[in-house]
């Protein structure tokens, strides 16, 4: 069975020793993977030890907001990010997590339009910022899992097809796509179409389980039948992460539209777990 994750980014704004306790309640709550947001590359001896000892896999997310682009046509700032992408790395190489995921060819807010050659340079600086980030991962034991994100967010890649012509053109077998169904529900003209072109090119080594306004799994207007019989039919076998988020932190909404953070993880979990044990009595 594939590892169900939750984001801490369900309960706290940041990653922070305030996030003690919480790999622990997920655990309790029947998670058996959580995701780091990595709002800063360090991660207390503290927190390691907690995750460790509820046997809990780890996936790390990347938080590349202002300031942190890979395709940044400031030259100053592609270097600061690398080293900011690094230090994630090598926290998750002594976490042993599996991924570092996120839109890592830019930062978040980075929307322009750009002449045909900008646009171009935009483009080639982001295949050369993940083709060495995926050699250090390599170094890490790690791969990256690269996110298209909506209009709001980024104009460089929206689409799961945008990223796949990205990722074809690093050349890196360890840098695959993330599929966020959040994202894919906004962007894809075809969400369960786009899955399948992706699971089809094998390429998928991440799944965000999100609902459309940004529930858990089960919720909103996402396919979830369709959509989790694809993730079965081309055996994919990575994390299915919840990423969820406390009011306040990334993509909370302005008002209170979701359980409290224990109640909406619990209805995560259970409604994925209900769905595999449904596909294991078949």
């Amino acid at each position: 069975m594939n590892k169900l994750g939750i984001s801490l980014w369900n309960w706290k704004e940041e990653l922070s020793d305030a996030c003690l306790g919480l790999p622990a309640r997920a655990a309790r709550l029947g998670f058996t993977a959580v995701e780091l947001p990595m709002t800063q590359p360090d991660i207390s001896r503290a927190l390691e030890e907690e995750i460790k000892e509820n046997g809990l896999a780890v996936s790390l997310c990347a938080a590349l907001g202002p300031g942190r682009d890979l395709s940044s046509f400031d030259g100053q700032v592609r270097c600061d990010t690398m080293d900011y992408l690094t230090a994630c790395l090598k926290a998750g190489e002594r976490l042993g997590a599996s991924v570092l995921c996120g839109p890592l060819y830019a930062g978040g807010g980075k929307r322009h339009r750009l002449s045909d050659e900008d646009k171009k340079r935009e483009w080639e600086l982001a295949v050369a910022g993940l083709r060495e980030l995926a050699r250090r991962a390599d170094e890490c034991g790690m791969e990256l899992a690269v996110e298209p994100v909506n209009r709001y967010r980024t104009s460089v890649a929206n689409t799961a097809g945008q990223v796949l012509a990205m990722l074809d053109e690093t050349g890196c077998e360890n840098a695959g796509l993330l599929f966020d169904t959040y994202h894919a529900c906004l962007e894809e003209k075809d969400l369960t179409g786009a899955l399948r072109e992706a699971l089809r090119a094998g390429r998928v080594n991440h799944f965000h389980a999100c609902a459309s306004n940004r529930g858990a799994p089960g919720e909103g207007i996402v396919p979830w039948t369709a959509v989790l019989d694809l993730l079965t039919e081309y055996r994919y076998t990575g994390h299915i992460t919840m990423e969820t988020f406390v009011a306040g932190s990334l993509d909370a909404s302005w008002i209170q539209v979701h359980e409290e953070p224990d109640v909406l993880a619990k209805a995560g979990v259970t409604y994925l777990k209900q769905y595999f044990d449904r596909r294991q009595k078949r």
